[in-house]
């Protein structure tokens, strides 16, 4: 599944509480960084992660029975010997 969003959407606001001494190993590097957009990228891959998992879980049901039908009749095109 694809996280569709729109980049150039209004932005908001989030407060973080990030722990200090990664903050100050952080220190020389924070003019090469844009933490927000790197915040957002992962947030990105977050929701990604938490999507699919949600399909998944509502989806279960019928990827066992399709699997089932599969062992009980094989894959599709097996008979070509194309798969």
């Amino acid at each position: 599944m694809q996280t569709r969003y729109t980049s150039s959407a209004r932005k908001g606001r989030l407060s973080l509480s990030i722990n200090q001494d990664l903050l100050d190993r952080f220190e020389p590097y924070k003019q090469h960084v844009n933490f927000s957009a790197q915040a957002e990228q992962m947030l990105v891959r977050m929701l990604e992660e938490l999507e699919n998992r949600t399909w998944v879980e509502r989806n279960s049901k019928a990827l066992v029975a399709h699997g089932m039908d599969i062992a009980a009749t094989g894959l599709a095109g097996a008979e070509f010997d194309r798969i």
